[in-house]
């Protein structure tokens, strides 16, 4: 496939993904601060523990919760996330929490499975056109042209896990992709199989 022809190929959850950042004006995707993104769209972060939260027995044993909150107009909430979490696990939840609050706007504790199921996909698929923006991940896959870009390297790039790469790549190209390297102008990939 050569560069060209990497499909501008676009969903809901992406264009609702690209609006959020386009207010902040990032150059790099490490400058993308999921937590000054809430802060910006008022949302609140507190930890998941009782003395934070009235209804803590709903959300123990969870990773992250957020609760949605009306603020005269404007949508807000709240997001507990479980105390003393790695940095790129806290990231990632963050960022799917703010997707379901901005997204979604419900409860779900009390969610009905099926639309529990959908909200969960829908959040899971925003965070990743939010964290791994399209124009720099074609930016990290053009660098292809130098030299192979494993998806470790994906992974150091954006600040996020070897899986939650993995599903982004999914989504631009439909298949499990490890790594991209060029021969002669075309664009290849290679995917490791287990």
């Amino acid at each position: 496939m050569r560069f060209s022809e990497v499909l501008l190929i676009s969903d809901t959850w992406e264009e609702r993904a690209k609006r959020v950042p386009s207010k902040f004006r990032y150059r790099s995707p490490d400058e993308i601060d999921i937590e000054d993104i809430c802060w910006k769209y008022g949302i609140i972060i507190k930890p998941l523990h009782p003395d934070f939260m009235a209804d803590y027995e709903e959300a123990e044993g969870l990773k992250a919760f957020s609760k949605p909150e009306e603020e005269g107009k404007r949508k807000c909430g709240v997001i507990h996330l479980q105390p003393k979490l790695p940095a790129i696990e806290r990231r990632l939840l963050l960022s799917e929490e703010f997707c379901h609050l901005h997204a979604h706007f419900s409860i779900q504790l009390s969610a009905p499975q099926l639309r529990l199921s959908k909200e969960e996909s829908q959040a899971k698929k925003m965070s990743a056109y939010l964290l791994m923006p399209h124009r720099f991940l074609m930016d990290v896959i053009r660098s292809a042209t130098d030299e192979a870009v494993l998806v470790s390297d994906i992974v150091d790039h954006f600040l996020v896990t070897e899986e939650f790469a993995h599903y982004r790549l999914e989504l631009l190209f439909n298949r499990r992709i490890d790594a991209f390297f060029t021969l002669g102008n075309k664009l290849k990939s290679y995917t490791r199989y287990e």
